[in-house]
């Protein structure tokens, strides 16, 4: 990842001020990473609704998120604040999994990556927190991006009628009350899975050197801009955390730039931004976490919506404004993680590559694809076959009927399940009447626990750990849009 490199001595140069400037870095970084955590508890994964009716961990853990994000706004300075995020994201994520995101999942890396950082530094010197933790977090992104981009380029992406580009780009569509039917337009049908899969293996290559990073950041905050315009299906969850690390490819006069302008406003308007900005934010938890009256739950959707609107529109103008002034300039930023912090770039790779060794297809960077690696084989252009370190994908089941909706879904749907898959979730509903078809054989059940092979508990950790959705019995195989019970 040397693509290039900061001298030494340009490391010293204007020290005083380069200190300054690094350490606003984080600030802005620690402010863009709490509406990140913010945006996915109030979004589909948020569990917390109606928190004070149903009371569990997953969701305790995401009030704890939800506060904790707050305090960074407060104090966007603090390292015990932003040490504190860091070390709940993975908390939740491990109570979430393995019915969690990607973008959780990238937050989960990152924030290993800032808890080592701080231990490495002692958390006290933030310029030298800065130096080690963003190189990182900028190879993160890479590696995150990068792996979603490779995963489209299937046969299945490809084929408008069952593409989840035409499928989301309908839903966006649709959602902005405009009605368009990409999947069968013709021709140009075509044009919208070439197009995303164009832009999303377009970013990290441009990205990756100084003369074209501009022009990465810009295209990918426009791109997952737009695609955040989708109100039925909310995507805000995963922009904002692409945000937040779009803005760390920018120069360290970015944040500076940004620290700036918040420092020229007058001490009552920057008062009264931050008390709008902390009581909004604290009251759309406390709406959500309330969850009663369908009045006053509408009020924490639209609010939602324009936090993310006003938030979005707020970095694009700052980004656009700062580059368009700085026009001339070539972006150096370093691309090289020092030392610990390589475990933690390998442990991204690791995730990425899992649907290739058939460890995981859950949150593995594999979202929005139409990718199918299951039982050796794969419909990957390039990835032909796979290299399978588990059996579990050749070992499926066909729901025929259930008594339990989720299950029938399945059977509705056409989606066959892994039976590591189904056992973990029968381990959980053992009351569930279930027909299902196994290695050719119809078996009926009147309870799943008739049958102690349906009901044997999976251990914690492989059914967090060694996840995978379900798998589509139609060929070519259509936009799986969501989480079905048993994935």
């Amino acid at each position: 990842m040397g693509v290039d490199r900061v001298a030494p001595a340009r490391l010293t140069d204007d020290a005083p001020q380069r200190a300054g400037a690094h350490a606003d870095v984080l600030a802005v970084f620690a402010v863009l990473w709490a509406f990140a955590n913010l945006f996915h508890v109030w979004g589909p994964s948020g569990r917390a609704t109606a928190v004070f009716d149903d009371v569990t961990t997953v969701a305790v853990t995401h009030v704890v998120v939800g506060l904790l994000a707050v305090a960074v706004l407060v104090r966007p300075r603090s390292t015990a604040w932003l040490t504190a995020l860091a070390v709940a994201g993975p908390v939740s994520f491990w109570f979430e999994a393995p019915v969690v995101g990607s973008h959780w999942a990238l937050v989960c890396l990152v924030d290993l990556g800032i808890l080592v950082a701080i231990v490495w530094t002692k958390g006290h010197d933030r310029v030298a927190l800065e130096r080690r933790f963003v190189p990182f977090a900028r190879v993160a992104l890479l590696g995150f991006y990068s792996f979603a981009a490779f995963s489209k380029l299937n046969s299945a992406f490809f084929t408008p009628r069952v593409s989840c580009g035409n499928y989301y780009f309908d839903e966006l569509a649709g959602s902005l009350h405009v009605t368009v039917h990409s999947a069968t337009a013709g021709w140009w049908a075509h044009l919208v899975p070439i197009g995303t899969a164009g832009v999303e293996l377009s970013v990290p290559v441009l990205l990756l050197f100084p003369v074209t990073r501009r022009f990465g950041v810009v295209l990918g905050l426009v791109f997952h801009s737009l695609i955040a315009l989708d109100q039925s299906h909310l995507f805000s969850d995963f922009s904002s955390v692409l945000t937040a690390l779009f803005t760390l490819f920018l120069p360290a006069a970015f944040a500076s730039d940004v620290v700036a302008r918040w420092r020229s406003l007058t001490d009552q308007a920057r008062e009264s931004v931050r008390t709008v900005v902390v009581v909004g934010a604290l009251a759309l938890l406390g709406v959500q976490w309330y969850g009663h009256g369908k009045g006053l739950y509408r009020v924490f959707l639209d609010g939602r919506m324009w936090a993310w609107l006003l938030l979005d529109a707020l970095v694009l103008v700052l980004v656009v404004h700062h580059l368009v002034a700085t026009r001339t300039r070539r972006i150096d930023v370093p691309l090289r993680p020092q030392r610990w912090l390589w475990i933690v770039v390998a442990l991204v790779v690791f995730n990425g590559a899992a649907p290739y060794l058939e460890l995981r297809t859950a949150y593995a960077f594999n979202m929005y694809a139409n990718l199918v690696t299951a039982g050796g084989d794969s419909n990957h252009f390039i990835v032909r076959r796979t290299l399978p370190l588990t059996d579990d994908q050749r070992d499926l089941v066909a729901i025929v009927s259930s008594s339990d909706p989720g299950l029938e879904a399945y059977a509705t749907s056409k989606f066959d399940i892994p039976f590591l898959q189904l056992r973990d979730y029968l381990s959980h509903h053992r009351d569930v009447a279930v027909t299902y078809r196994r290695h050719g054989e119809v078996r009926t059940v009147a309870h799943a626990a008739d049958d102690p092979a349906l009901v044997e508990p999976v251990p914690s950790w492989e059914s967090k750990l060694f996840a995978f959705r379900s798998l589509d019995e139609l060929d070519p195989p259509r936009c799986q849009p969501a989480f079905l019970p048993a994935l």
